[in-house]
């Protein structure tokens, strides 16, 4: 090759060197701005985050079905695996949060999770929504047996807060997914029929329950179901959906019933009935079945032949309904009365 052909293909070389140069700076400035705006971090934290609250499930399964040579062994190793899932949890959904939201260059080495949660709390004070204490529920109820004035007293746990929710805050297939347990509860799904009633209920009772617990499902859901509703939660008398067992462990509810005629309503109204009446609670009858939200109002027919005081009704989400109606065209009181009758009925909350 001549000395001008070398040349010429050093030249080329020196070219092509330099742009593949020019692309790799290119790449790096590239790089650094990307890394500037935070977009490699918060991808790498959402993807290890992911991964990590993932991977501590899957070490605890890990290790529980390796097991050893003892069923001692397989135990401990399930345990094992068990709390390290149980961190990788708490780690997620509480310092993880702190973590995401700090801001950068600054940390809180001797500050808990807790402390940090309280402060929270405390600054947020302005948006606390104050519900009736038992104590106060207790007075209206025995006010109103005294003046004979109606009063319900309804509740809604995560049963008919997902019946309220269908279409509204969540599809029907979500409402189905998270409540398998409807159709024990007395609803089949979808009822759109059923979800108008319950609002139109709960607008119209005197007090109702609502859960105070932040767990999924609860809290939380009935805030969005009620804004849903057009139902302002800071302007109307709402208590804790445990109200019930409130009012029997404060010992509240043996001298509401005491001098009272007592109407029991529920599939197990024969054997609460028996039970009180054993206590020396003045039983004015009982409605038995309810079969579902479709039986409420033939229970309400027939509860509203008979004359009492007080109406204790267990009947899953058709408590609901039936409490709130039997009170407004009876003028009596009527407490939606929950699992509490299984309970007393049991001998685990004896008067």
């Amino acid at each position: 090759m001549s000395a001008k052909a070398n040349k010429r293909r050093s030249a080329m070389l020196r070219r092509k060197r330099g742009k593949r140069g020019a692309r790799r700076r290119g790449q790096r400035r590239h790089i650094k701005q990307e890394q500037a705006t935070g977009k490699f971090y918060d991808e790498g934290y959402d993807n290890g985050h992911t991964a990590g609250f993932g991977k501590g499930f899957e070490t605890g399964m890990e290790k529980g079905s390796q097991g050893g040579n003892s069923e001692k062994d397989h135990e401990e190793s399930y345990q094992s695996g068990y709390k390290k899932g149980i961190a990788d949890g708490r780690y997620g959904g509480g310092e993880a949060i702190v973590d995401r939201i700090m801001p950068a260059h600054c940390i809180m080495p001797d500050t808990q999770l807790e402390d940090i949660i309280a402060a929270g709390i405390a600054a947020l004070s302005d948006r606390f929504v104050n519900i009736i204490p038992v104590e106060q529920v207790a007075e209206r109820i025995a006010q109103s047996l005294e003046q004979r004035t109606p009063l319900s007293v309804v509740r809604l746990g995560d049963g008919e807060l997902l019946a309220m929710a269908q279409e509204t805050v969540m599809s029907v297939e979500d409402v189905r997914r998270e409540g398998s347990f409807l159709s024990y509860a007395g609803i089949e799904l979808p009822n759109l029929a059923v979800r108008d009633q319950l609002r139109d209920a709960v607008k119209r009772a005197d007090i109702v329950g609502i859960p105070v617990l932040r767990q999924p499902n609860y809290q939380l859901l009935a805030g969005a179901v009620l804004a849903a509703h057009g139902i302002d939660i800071r302007s109307r008398p709402f208590t804790d959906s445990l109200v019930n067992y409130g009012l029997y462990k404060g010992g509240y509810l043996r001298r509401l019933l005491q001098g009272s005629s007592v109407l029991v309503i529920g599939n197990k109204a024969d054997q609460l009935a028996s039970t009180l009446t054993g206590y020396g609670i003045a039983v004015a009858g009982t409605v038995t079945p309810v079969n579902g939200v479709a039986d409420a109002a033939r229970v309400i027919q027939h509860a509203q032949r008979h004359t009492f005081d007080i109406a204790l009704v267990s009947a899953g989400i058709a408590a609901v309904l039936i409490a709130e109606e039997l009170a407004r065209t009876t003028g009596k009181v009527a407490v939606d009365f929950g699992h509490l009758a299984d309970s007393i009925i049991k001998g685990e909350a004896p008067f």
